[in-house]
């Protein structure tokens, strides 16, 4: 989530849910509860959209300014089709037919649906989602985490993405999905924005709006609750699906770079970014990460394990991750590194505008 609070509030679910024993919900009854919070969730536009038509006609100029909150906030959390991203570059099938080609066999090996589409980004991370009404899955690659992975872990990182499209993760669903969305949105209009500049009227519906947001915080915190465990076995069955097509050892590794190396590059680009040009920017990330000391790993490593490092709150702890992968049969694979090595050159061009992007926003940022 990207704010603060629902951070916060994500976190208190998680230990919240870690602390819940065996003999709590199981993940079915759970996955069952969370679709029917979910289905409370959508009930809400429509209430608002009953309750705002029937205050508009009472003909009072109170109803009227109730009547036009109630209208807005059922337009503010309707159903959301997710888009497009506008911050990632997209990639054609007769522009990148190798990446296209290799896709499509990790698909297969995953037992993912066919891919829609493959962009890259500026982030240091990968993800799988969809777009549009008719759900098209769109694989997005973050070309700084891209850049230092091995081939082999390249593969691991796909295949771990791509099996989410075929997991069970109800997260991902437009259902559940939507509904989350559709509160983070009302956790976004009635969070607490007073400044000490804006006077005390402000404060007073400030605190009023913070005080009406209250049942909305108590439904993010229920959902995240319940979707939980199942996340959680969501992301353990996407490393095993991925472990098969890329191999074991390339899945442990790459996990292990997201608590090793990730953290370098994350740090290398926020401040280079405003400095080196669009054509240096991948060079000197990927000569910064590999620069990193083996003592300066392990002691990330050790930290990771310590502090129960992961990617972020809807994951397990990356070091468990790592171990259970480890102990899985398939050492090599189903695909081997060679079929990455020559989709590089399809990603050159795409790979530039990213950099350009990050320059922008960067800059942005630096002068705001």
């Amino acid at each position: 989530m990207s704010d603060k609070r629902i951070r916060a509030l994500a976190r208190c679910c998680v230990m919240s849910s870690e602390s819940v024993s065996a003999s709590g919900l199981s993940v079915g009854l759970a996955r069952f509860a969370s679709y029917a919070l979910a289905c409370l969730v959508h009930l809400i536009g429509p209430t608002f959209l009953v309750v705002g038509v029937y205050l508009l006609f009472r003909m009072t100029i109170f109803a009227y300014c109730l009547g036009a909150v109630a209208l807005g906030l059922a337009w503010l959390v309707r159903p959301r089709i997710p888009r497009f991203p506008a911050d990632i570059q997209p990639l054609t099938r007769e522009e990148a037919p190798n990446l296209y080609a290799l896709v499509d066999r990790i698909g297969t090996g995953v037992g993912a649906p066919r891919t829609d589409a493959v962009a890259l980004g500026g982030m240091v991370n990968a993800a799988f989602g969809t777009y549009g009404w008719r759900r098209r899955r769109l694989v997005m690659i973050g070309y700084p985490l891209w850049l230092i992975l091995t081939p082999q872990e390249r593969i691991a990182v796909l295949a771990h993405e791509m099996a989410h499209s075929s997991n069970g993760d109800a997260r991902h669903g437009l259902f559940v999905g939507s509904a989350l969305h559709s509160l983070r949105e009302l956790h976004e209009v009635t969070r607490f924005g007073w400044h000490e500049e804006d006077g005390l009227a402000n404060l007073f519906a400030q605190a009023l709006l913070a005080l009406a947001g209250l049942p909305v915080r108590v439904l993010i915190f229920a959902l995240e609750l319940l979707l939980h465990r199942s996340s959680q076995r969501a992301e353990y069955r996407a490393d095993e699906l991925g472990a098969r097509v890329a191999g074991s050892r390339a899945m442990a590794s790459m996990l292990d770079v997201l608590t090793t190396r990730v953290p370098s590059a994350e740090n290398f680009l926020e401040p280079s970014a405003v400095v080196l040009g669009a054509s240096d920017l991948w060079d000197k990330l990927q000569a910064s990460v590999a620069a990193i000391p083996d003592e300066a790993l392990e002691r990330r490593r050790q930290a990771a394990r310590e502090e129960k490092t992961r990617v972020d709150d809807t994951h397990p702890p990356t070091y468990l991750r790592v171990e259970r992968v480890r102990q899985l049969p398939y050492v090599e694979g189903e695909v081997g590194a060679a079929e990455v090595e020559k989709i590089q050159p399809e990603l050159e061009q795409a790979a530039y505008r990213v950099a350009e992007t990050i320059r922008g926003a960067a800059r942005a940022a630096l002068y705001h």
